[in-house]
């Protein structure tokens, strides 16, 4: 449900601050060059199909100075000419040119942007448009001399659109069940059929990826003694989130946990905020009611155990010290949650999207939910410009008074240790890494664990690959080299312990889809 609010808000926002505007009528109609425009919009199926994410608006221009101007092709105009035509005390003047019209009932949707100003633009016919931005501020004029004033384009209709938007939704909204194993029927957090349909058909068009089912979706029960302190659990679920960490960086989980024995009792640890978890935050369980929580969040979960030589490395009882005195009790990283995937200005995106989207979508988000904004990008934005009680916007303005921009801001490597208003802040798989690296097993090696994705992890050359599995493992699947203890698809990694650890690893990765080829020594 909040979800549907944010994103009810965010169109409301857009459209609150602009006015619609058609001029002239079009009398020249030539047909369109499909392949320029695919390209434009990053490969999509042009114009033609509603696929998730598709709704996404793609950037078309930037303009810095009075004088510039920019010309593209989009959906329904052969031409478009965008200018910077004046820029006075408290305003802005711009200028759109349409020609050539593709189509007889064609019509689009612009949007002018900074950080502060969004103006719509709807065109139905061919002619030139007047823009102009008012109130604009000094932080405006700062930002516009670094950032300038972006243009954005739709690469569907209306309709198809919109209708891209409910497809996208429906990979994140749902999730309650009704537990038929229950002694008393109670309700349980399961994915539905309509929810699961959305995220697969997400990892088919981003990552090129279509996991195969189970045979049955039960738990496998081994013998937790078998389970050494270390042990890793990697997760994921189709609940829309794991996903588009999937399409966002690769790899094929979303989710991080560790084993680890303490007085005797098997527990496992991780980082955790979902809302069909019972707790939050940085936290230990029982392995008994981990294994059901799981099964009824409907997780699918492999385990990967150490090698022998690192396992010899890794002090549990040191690990666990940290653990038990330093971050037990923490709140969930979502500070770092972003800097884990966004290593390069430009090349970590899905291709429905590229790098200048993300100043757009959050200056709409805080401007609609800013305590989510504060969370996920403007504090850790605070820190990084030595700033502190700034908002989203003016944080923008303060990265263009320091002579940078977004996109390098968010691609600087993210130390292990750093202090937020909530204090220190480890997601799921920083969290796993730093359990490892306070307990000694990579040695003296220098990197900042958060850095580390979950694809990053089942990477990592620590896990044993010929590790003997347990009967019922083998009977579930005699073909993966790991035991898959639960879930409703089998879940195959590639690439897997392939990488031997080295200093300053992932700080500089690009991870672009479908293909997410990583480069050496990154």
């Amino acid at each position: 449900m909040k979800s549907l609010l944010l994103y009810a808000l965010i169109l409301i926002t857009l459209l609150s601050e602009n006015k619609i505007v058609s001029v002239s009528v079009d009398i020249s109609l030539s047909k369109k060059e499909p392949q320029e425009l695919e390209d434009l919009c990053l490969r999509r199926p042009y114009h033609k199909t509603a696929e998730p994410w598709y709704f996404v608006p793609m950037f078309r221009a930037k303009l810095k100075e009075v004088g510039e101007k920019y010309s593209f092709p989009s959906r329904c105009f052969k031409k478009n000419i965008v200018s910077f035509k004046e820029m006075s005390k408290d305003k802005i003047v711009l200028s759109l040119e349409n020609y050539n019209k593709t189509e007889t009932w064609c019509s689009e949707l612009f949007i002018f942007h900074t950080s502060n100003h969004n103006f719509m633009q709807f065109v139905a016919f061919q002619g030139t448009h007047e823009i102009v931005l008012k109130r604009i501020t000094q932080d405006d004029k700062d930002e516009i001399k670094i950032n300038g004033v972006k243009l954005y384009g739709f690469c569907t209709g209306l309709v198809n659109t919109i209708k891209s938007f409910f497809k996208t939704l429906k990979a994140f909204y749902g999730g309650l069940g009704i537990d038929p194993n229950a002694k008393n029927p109670k309700f349980r957090p399961t994915i539905p059929k309509e929810m699961e349909r959305a995220n697969l058909r997400m990892l088919e068009l981003f990552n090129h990826y279509t996991p195969e089912r189970r045979k049955n979706n039960t738990i496998v029960n081994i013998d937790k003694s078998m389970i050494k302190s270390g042990d890793f659990l990697l997760i994921s679920r189709f609940d829309g989130i794991d996903q588009l960490i999937m399409i966002g960086a690769g790899g094929r989980s979303g989710h991080s946990a560790v084993c680890t024995w303490m007085d005797g009792e098997l527990y496992v640890i991780e980082s955790q905020s979902g809302w069909y978890w019972p707790r939050s935050g940085i936290q230990k369980n029982k392995w008994e009611d981990w294994i059901q929580w799981a099964y009824n969040a409907d997780f699918n979960v492999i385990l990967l155990p150490l090698k022998e030589e690192y396992r010899q490395k890794f002090d549990v009882d040191k690990a666990n010290e940290w653990f038990s005195n330093e971050i037990e009790g923490l709140n969930y990283g979502y500070h770092n949650f972003i800097f884990t995937w966004i290593d390069t200005p430009a090349n970590n995106f899905p291709f429905f999207t590229t790098s200048e989207i993300t100043e757009f979508l959050f200056s709409l988000v805080s401007k609609v939910y800013p305590k989510g904004s504060d969370l996920f990008i403007t504090d850790a934005l605070n820190i990084r410009l030595g700033k502190t009680g700034l908002t989203f916007q003016q944080a923008i303005a303060e990265i263009a008074r320091q002579g940078k921009s977004l996109e390098e801001l968010l691609a600087e490597p993210e130390p292990e240790g750093i202090e937020y208003v909530d204090g220190l802040n480890y997601v799921c798989s920083c969290f796993a890494v730093a359990f490892w690296k306070h307990g000694g097993l990579f040695g003296d090696l220098d990197f900042s664990p958060n850095e580390f994705g979950p694809k990053d992890i089942y990477h990592l050359d620590i896990f044993d690959k010929n590790f003997q599995r347990p009967q019922e493992c083998i009977d579930d699947n005699p073909d993966l080299p790991y035991c898959q203890i639960m879930g409703k698809f089998i879940i195959e990694l590639d690439n897997y312990s392939t990488i031997k650890p080295y200093a300053h690893m992932n700080e500089r990765c690009s991870s672009e889809g479908p293909e997410f080829i990583r480069e050496e020594g990154c």
